[in-house]
């Protein structure tokens, strides 16, 4: 654009934005914002304006669109507030940001889904960039104030307008020896609840900032039932190769976590303590629930570790027994197949026929007659149960899996025997037309 409008003269240009700035007043209030010097207040008062006009309407729920959500726009404004903070008028800026986040809280019963904590959460988020791009102490303490006050107000806060550890995360940047004790006090006036952990984080960067190591390692072993600060403290005792203290703190978060289901991280992190350690029989202890919890990723660790400790061989039947008393049937199945124990995991395959779509073909060349049984068995139930469109594709599908598996005859057999059976079911029966024509050109 620059090189085009070089082959212009000043005035033609300056004809021209004169021009159409009288038609455009988005192109007027671009060019000023870019170029004139702001007056704070004048420029206050047309921040507002924009954000009635930018927000008519949210509280008028026949403006909504189909699904219920509330349209508005504040493109504009957030880019005179990101110009004002690039030009460096950084009270101008973060005063339209919190005029602009102040509105939209006074707005949050009226959001259909999260339209306006979105909008408010990019405001905390401006804010946070503000106080960055701060350089004079005058602009850090009026911010610093502004978010201790910002954390305190009411609005939104019945409709989940909770921004009080952003906002005082926001102050905590600013902080100074002076106002430590202003930030602390607002700290313990908020209501835990959800929010305990981003409190306890920003209470530790201050003791940081201003306490020294010894006096954050204390806070830090007085709150480490707050995950980040455990997760911290175990990152400092790894850094450190202090495996002791790793261990210590992968065991204790591993007995207090109420967990019910999946594998804690906790475990995977005890599994690198003991590998970091060389401690090989305390990792295949950590590899073995690991994988008795359904990682099988963490299976050829294992299976390596007890090869290395020379136990594997002597071991292996007796393992396999610990995998079936152990495993859900579906991890067991997989060790089975990993260890081409086919025997075995025919047995299962007995007991639980619908995984014959997934080891039908491992196990068909030797055990052809068994698979074929399994998967008439298996497909016959599922065409009983199946009452919809979605289901008889389902059924289709298996069959022509079926098919592939080298039992193409087996297949047309079923698909003529379920077109005389399910006659009167019309969308079956379309599906099965489908798939025998599509069989009959596979031949």
């Amino acid at each position: 654009m620059k090189k085009y409008l070089e082959e212009f003269s000043k005035e033609e240009i300056l004809g021209f934005l004169d021009d159409y700035s009288k038609s455009d007043s988005r192109l007027a209030n671009a060019i000023k914002v870019h170029f004139c010097d702001p007056g704070y207040d004048e420029e206050l008062d047309k921040m507002k304006k924009a954000i009635d006009v930018a927000l008519e309407g949210v509280y008028d729920y026949s403006t909504r669109d189909s699904w219920g959500n509330v349209n508005f726009c504040t493109g504009d404004i957030i880019s005179e507030i990101r110009t004002r903070l690039k030009q460096g008028h950084i009270r101008l800026a973060f005063a339209e940001t919190v005029m602009l986040y102040r509105e939209l809280l006074n707005l949050f019963e009226y959001q259909g889904e999260c339209e306006i904590s979105m909008e408010a959460e990019y405001c905390i988020e401006i804010m946070s960039d503000i106080a960055d791009a701060a350089n004079s102490n005058e602009d850090k303490e009026h911010i610093f104030g502004q978010c201790i006050m910002l954390s305190e107000i009411k609005d939104g806060k019945d409709y989940g307008a909770d921004y009080e550890d952003e906002l005082l995360g926001i102050a905590a940047k600013l902080v100074t020896l002076d106002n430590r004790a202003e930030l602390e006090d607002a700290l313990n006036r908020v209501e835990v609840n959800r929010l305990e952990e981003s409190i306890v984080l920003i209470q530790l960067g201050i003791i940081q900032k201003f306490d020294g190591a010894e006096a954050t390692q204390e806070f830090i072993n007085e709150n480490l039932r707050f995950q980040k600060i455990r997760e911290m403290a175990y990152e400092t005792a790894m850094l450190h190769e202090d495996f002791t203290e790793g261990e210590r703190l992968c065991v204790e978060a591993i007995a207090t976590e109420a967990r019910s289901y999946g594998i804690s991280p906790w475990m995977y992190r005890l599994f690198t303590v003991y590998e970091k350690a060389a401690s090989v029989d305390e990792m295949v202890e950590a590899a073995r629930k690991i994988v008795f919890l359904g990682n099988m990723e963490y299976y050829d660790k294992l299976k390596s570790l007890l090869i290395e400790c020379g136990t594997w061989d002597n071991g292996y039947r007796d393992f396999l027994r610990e995998c079936e008393a152990r495993m859900h049937y579906m991890y067991y199945m997989k060790v089975l197949a990993k260890e081409s124990e086919f025997t075995l995991l025919l047995g299962q395959l007995k007991k639980h026929t619908r995984e014959i779509y997934v080891y039908g073909e491992l196990l068909a060349k030797e055990y052809p007659a068994d698979v074929l049984g399994i998967y008439i068995n298996q497909i016959n139930r599922e065409a009983k149960t199946a009452t919809k469109r979605s289901m008889y594709k389902s059924v289709c599908e298996n069959i022509a899996s079926f098919a592939k598996m080298g039992y193409h005859s087996d297949a047309i057999d079923l698909i003529l025997g379920f077109q005389m059976a399910y006659r009167h079911r019309p969308a079956f029966i379309d599906e099965l037309n489908l798939l025998n024509a599509y069989l009959k050109t596979t031949i």
